[in-house]
């Protein structure tokens, strides 16, 4: 996924955290290296080896809500089911949220997940995901107003930023650089304006990724003109929050002026098909973001609107969307590999250290066998395609971040899947009791 869209056969070769080399010139390093030298091979033949893939947005904390939140309406499922739930998370559940999500998300070759958590509990989430090895930015949830948010979720401006400059100093930068911090005010409607005027102050002083949720709903978008008087971009303009270290979820009901407005400021936008269409939301269409030249990638959103961590399954929609809106112009499968792999990490302001496959840049590596009935014949003759329309994610062999191997061939190396399920299980139905206890949930 490199800019000279460049498909070789040969080796690749990782020292540490980096990629050494590729094609021919492996051989003649590993010819110079030490008879004792401890190398690792593994075998990827009839595979396609690819930058790991970057997961745009996501809520970990919401993968112990999988099947508890089925409304088709966005602020209904918010303020019904989500809040009530995410308000009910201990350390404990919080811990088996995130690994459940992980423990999905890497055996589908994802190596970097951009993550907004709720507001409570993200030390948990950063424990967990320098244990686990996946590479992440990710942040709390700030949330100081709003119809329908739980008394108990809704936490002072000045707290909230306190809170997210702690989390900064303990995590930006651990796991040996994998990890960044983010600001993720959740959305116009639980967020007063001085908490903008703060959050866009905060970003411009430590250059920290503003992650939230734009233009997802039609109802959000009634709600948010009401309560602000305009839609959200332009507000987001007016505050001073729209930079190069924007990232908006969804984008769904976007017009051409408001592309614009992103596009003047550089921000980026992401992908969130499957829960787009599940939650009612609408379709987004990428290709009028890349013709104002956004930067884009792509995401699941979180278990309890998807119900699947699956970047296929994503990228599958993300085409079928895309060709039904431009049934004469669609964006090409490589262009929507592109959204998991250089352009999401573009969007994230990463591509000079992930999204692709070139010595330097970090081990960050998904191996996906393409010699099965849903590839063949020509899977490996047409990669992009092979990926798109055929592949899933139990085609995943191996995933490897920063030159670690998390996932290879049905094992996990970091986690276990037996003990998470049933982890994830137990700590469900007890967050699912205390949310009923509460009287909140409905």
């Amino acid at each position: 996924m490199d800019a000279a869209g460049t498909i070789q056969q040969g080796d690749l070769l990782v020292c540490d955290d980096r990629i050494l080399a590729i094609g021919a010139a492996v051989a003649p390093i590993l010819a110079k290296l030490p008879l004792d030298a401890r190398v690792t091979r593994f075998d990827a033949k009839g595979t396609l080896v690819l930058p790991g893939f970057i997961h745009g947005h996501i809520h970990l904390c919401q993968t112990l809500f999988r099947g508890l939140a089925e409304q088709s309406d966005l602020l209904l499922w918010l303020r019904e089911r989500i809040w009530p739930l995410e308000m009910a998370h201990t350390e404990a559940s919080m811990a088996a949220s995130v690994r459940l999500g992980l423990c999905e998300l890497v055996a589908g070759g994802v190596t970097c997940i951009n993550d907004m958590g709720t507001v409570r509990h993200t030390d948990v989430v950063g424990d967990t995901l320098l244990d686990t090895g996946v590479r992440a930015v990710f942040g709390p949830a700030l949330m100081d107003s709003g119809e329908g948010v739980p008394p108990g979720m809704l936490r002072p401006a000045a707290v909230s930023l306190d809170d997210t400059l702690a989390i900064a100093k303990r995590y930006h930068g651990a796991g040996g650089g994998r990890l960044q911090v983010s600001l993720a005010p959740r959305f116009i409607l639980s967020c007063s304006e001085a908490l903008w005027h703060d959050v866009a102050a905060l970003s411009r002083e430590r250059g920290m990724l503003v992650h939230t949720h734009v233009a997802e709903a039609p109802t959000e978008g009634a709600e948010v003109k009401g309560a602000v008087g305009c839609h959200a971009t332009p507000y987001f303009e007016k505050h001073g929050v729209l930079s190069e270290r924007f990232v908006g979820a969804h984008g769904v009901w976007l017009d051409e002026e408001e592309m614009g407005m992103m596009a003047r400021a550089n921000a980026a936008l992401v992908h969130c098909p499957g829960s787009n269409m599940k939650l009612g939301s609408g379709w987004a269409d990428v290709a009028a973001w890349k013709r104002h030249g956004i930067r884009c990638g792509i995401g699941s959103d979180g278990a309890a609107c998807n119900n699947r961590l699956d970047t296929f399954a994503e990228m599958g929609l993300a085409a079928g969307i895309n060709r039904v809106m431009h049934r004469d112009s669609p964006l090409p499968p490589r262009d929507i590999v592109a959204l998991a792999t250089c352009d999401g990490a573009r969007a994230l302001g990463l591509f000079d250290r992930i999204g692709s496959l070139e010595p330097g840049k970090q081990a960050d590596i998904a191996v996906v066998d393409v010699a099965t009935p849903r590839c063949a014949p020509f899977g490996a003759d047409d990669p992009y395609t092979a990926l798109v329309n055929g592949a899933n994610s139990s085609d995943v062999v191996l995933t490897m971040a920063a030159g670690q191997v998390l996932y290879d061939w049905g094992d996990w190396k970091t986690m276990d899947p037996l003990k998470v399920v049933a982890d994830a299980r137990r700590q469900g139905l007890e967050l699912l009791e205390r949310a009923r206890a509460a009287g909140t949930l409905r």
